[in-house]
């Protein structure tokens, strides 16, 4: 008989999609991912074979981030704005 792994808790922040995945469910393209991650905007987790998995809090940050460079905002105002969202979401819990 087959041994059956425990099942896994998923919470918003349980890394779970592919960087084409991520890719397909914000609309931005793979290459820019890679650029966001290296600019330290968003920092997905990784698997032992070092592929990026991406949270549904990172897919929603990825949703925040893409409206920024929307509006053209540079990367130095999305860290902040980002940051100031952060502080102001653990001022609420």
């Amino acid at each position: 008989m087959a041994r059956l792994l425990r099942r896994l808790r998923r919470t918003k922040a349980t890394p779970i999609y592919s960087i084409g995945a991520a890719s397909r469910l914000t609309g931005i393209p793979i290459w820019t991912l890679r650029w966001i991650e290296r600019q330290k905007l968003v920092l997905p987790g990784r698997t032992p074979g070092n592929q990026r998995l991406f949270s549904e809090e990172d897919v929603e940050r990825l949703g925040v981030v893409r409206g920024l460079m929307e509006e053209k905002v540079n990367v130095a105002g999305i860290r902040l704005i980002l940051r100031l969202r952060a502080g102001r979401a653990r001022s609420r819990a």
